[in-house]
């Protein structure tokens, strides 16, 4: 039983947890949450965790329906081509603005420190850790764009777009090399405050993710069938 729930109100807590096992495919897509084991996974009511179910609702991260319950909702291709489509430019924006801020280049040398984790987990081979350190460098991103609500709607966009993320670090050769080159070239252009050019550098660095991630899931769709 995990008793380590923190100060803040129990559900949002446990919708987190949920929200990163959901992200990391603990909980498989399509697969049915089943109350009492969670219950005792967390160690919480069932109150609490039916308020975490409706947050993770809101998230897209799961669907409830009368009489069967609970479950992961599925990822397809066209959710996530969606999910980019709002990306593109919301992250864009948040590039250029770190670029145009006048400590550009303080914030350059923050986001390299966390680059650095990655290419040490590309030299460990731990694709895991990779995703991980990428996870931080993207919320370091947003964190210092300087725009409350510009970061607000990254993270929405974040709760889903991570699953896509996670798949395609733990099944696609390459994916770390191409995101550290990407991030590189990309911080580059925030240290040297260039704002227009970090903004196209981040939409070729999502697009090109975003192309990996749909052969994927297309390749995988595709065997599927056969």
């Amino acid at each position: 039983m995990d008793t380590s729930l923190g100060l803040r109100p129990i559900g949002v807590e446990v919708a987190d947890r949920l929200e990163a096992a959901i992200v990391r495919e603990t909980f498989a897509p399509g697969e049915k949450l089943r109350e009492v084991d969670i219950c005792t996974r967390f160690g919480v009511s069932r109150s609490p965790l039916r308020e975490a179910f409706q947050i993770l609702e809101a998230r897209g991260l799961v669907e409830r329906r009368p009489r069967l319950g609970t479950r992961v909702t599925e990822m397809t291709v066209e959710v996530l081509d969606e999910i980019t489509t709002c990306r593109l430019a919301l992250e864009c924006t948040c590039s250029r603005l770190l670029a145009e801020r006048e400590d550009h280049a303080e914030i350059a040398d923050a986001l390299d420190q966390v680059l650095a984790e990655m290419r040490k987990a590309r030299a460990q081979r731990d694709f895991r850790s990779g995703f991980e350190a990428n996870v931080r460098l993207t919320a370091l991103m947003h964190k210092q764009c300087g725009n409350s609500v510009l970061m607000r709607l990254l993270d929405q966009l974040d709760t889903s777009a991570l699953r896509y993320r996670f798949r395609a670090y733990l099944s696609t050769a390459g994916m770390l090399d191409d995101m550290i080159e990407g991030n590189r070239a990309l911080i580059a252009e925030i240290r040297n405050g260039q704002g227009q050019r970090a903004a196209e550098m981040t939409d070729r660095l999502i697009r090109s993710a975003w192309q990996t991630t749909r052969d994927l899931f297309l390749s995988t769709s595709e065997s599927t069938k056969t």
